[in-house]
């Protein structure tokens, strides 16, 4: 088959580009560029299953091999990690926000044995310091976080003039700031 269908360079590239419009028009509440990247509406975008269903197709090739299980930091994560169990086979289990004073994460379904590698799928606005925290929290009583999966990418370091956390894991991610700035300005950056 030739063309410019979803299996050719061209149809993937022509389908990333129609994903990342979709989700720039939905998820930034302006025309333009985030001027904060607390701005960006994740939850907006993705509960709409159609572009939820692309991005946990676009997202399951960057979780690990080795990775026995996903595990959503939080309830704001667990849209996209459910999506993520149902497209890859794995299991999940959600890792709620602890009350405050409470060390280890209250796990909600899901059996996590210490040293087991999971994929951690956090909220595209968690910074590396609370990504860093929940790594911390998670292992301590349970498994190895083996990467750590989200929709947006990390801001670059620096960039919130914060300090540069090392990253505990590998983090992957679908888009970056810069491909939703140029969806939004009509193809300009």
């Amino acid at each position: 088959m030739t063309g410019d269908g979803p299996e050719t360079a061209g149809g993937a590239g022509r389908r990333r580009a129609e994903l990342v419009a979709d989700i720039a028009a939905i998820a930034i509440p302006h025309s333009g560029p985030l001027r904060d990247r607390s701005e960006f509406r994740e939850s907006a975008a993705l509960n709409r299953p159609s572009i939820l269903r692309r991005v946990a197709a676009d997202l399951a090739p960057r979780v690990p091999r080795e990775a026995e299980r996903l595990v959503a930091a939080g309830w704001g994560a667990a849209v996209l990690a459910t999506a993520l169990s149902l497209h890859t086979g794995l299991p999940l289990s959600v890792a709620a926000d602890p009350e405050p004073g409470a060390a280890p994460p209250v796990l909600a379904d899901g059996d996590l044995d210490a040293g087991r590698p999971v994929a951690l799928v956090v909220a595209s606005t968690t910074g590396d310091a609370e990504v860093a925290a929940r790594v911390a929290r998670l292992e301590e009583p349970l498994p190895h976080v083996v990467a750590v999966l989200s929709l947006l990418a990390p801001e670059r370091p620096g960039a919130s003039g914060g300090a540069n956390v090392p990253a505990p894991a590998p983090r992957a991610a679908l888009l970056t700031e810069e491909e939703l700035a140029v969806s939004t300005a009509g193809g300009r950056a």
